[in-house]
């Protein structure tokens, strides 16, 4: 079934929706790569230049493997919350329609951060793309643990309190960097490298 209905209401159900997160997280993650603009040296000049014009798009390919990457943690966040929801309701349709917005717009910020990594606006969209997607996460989760009903099985307080600070991570790592893209705007790309230490950080508080 796509969908039921409940008291006369219409609710799209929860593997329908999966679906469609799926299917925009993979087409987000496929436009990534087109944001890689391959040199096209003529071909007399092609040994002498295209070494050269491939270092040039060291930017470009870094950040690449960092939205990438990113993405892919966005990704199994949302499989990892979802696995509790049992239901979907409209609050949580529309948290999820805003989170595909700001997924599908990080093709486009992390291609203009990669065409100038030294400007300062371009990076700045960047990290408020992830700044956004992080929130919007962290907003989801709360609503899902403030709605029992919607879960099967209902997550322990434990798993509350880890997850919800884990999805502020990357938020919290977006506001480090947008401050850093004042400074040095290229460098500050490189501060999603911390994720992967935040969340073991974060796996070490004690549950109670």
């Amino acid at each position: 079934m796509t969908g039921y209905i409940e008291f006369g209401e219409y609710h799209i159900s929860k593997a329908r929706l999966e679906t469609l997160i799926d299917g925009i997280f993979a087409i987000a993650m496929t436009l990534l790569v087109l944001g890689i603009n391959p040199p096209r040296p003529q071909a007399a000049i092609a040994r002498a230049v295209l070494p050269s014009m491939i270092g040039s798009l060291a930017p470009q390919v870094f950040l690449f493997i960092v939205a990438f990457l990113v993405l892919a943690i966005f990704w199994l966040g949302h499989h990892r919350q979802f696995h509790f929801v049992h239901r979907v309701d409209p609050v949580l349709l529309w948290i999820n329609m805003l989170i595909l917005i700001a997924i599908v717009f990080v093709p486009f910020s992390t291609d203009l951060a990669g065409d100038y990594p030294n400007v300062t606006d371009a990076v700045l969209l960047f990290h408020a793309n992830m700044f956004v997607v992080g929130v919007l996460f962290a907003v989801q989760w709360r609503h899902i643990c403030r709605h029992e009903h919607l879960c099967e099985p209902v997550p322990e307080h434990a798993i509350r309190r880890a997850w919800f600070w884990r999805s502020a991570l990357i938020p919290f790592i977006s506001v480090i960097g947008g401050f850093a893209s004042f400074v040095v705007p290229m460098l500050s790309m490189g501060v999603y490298i911390l994720v992967p230490a935040g969340t073991c950080l974060l796996r070490q508080i004690p549950r109670p």
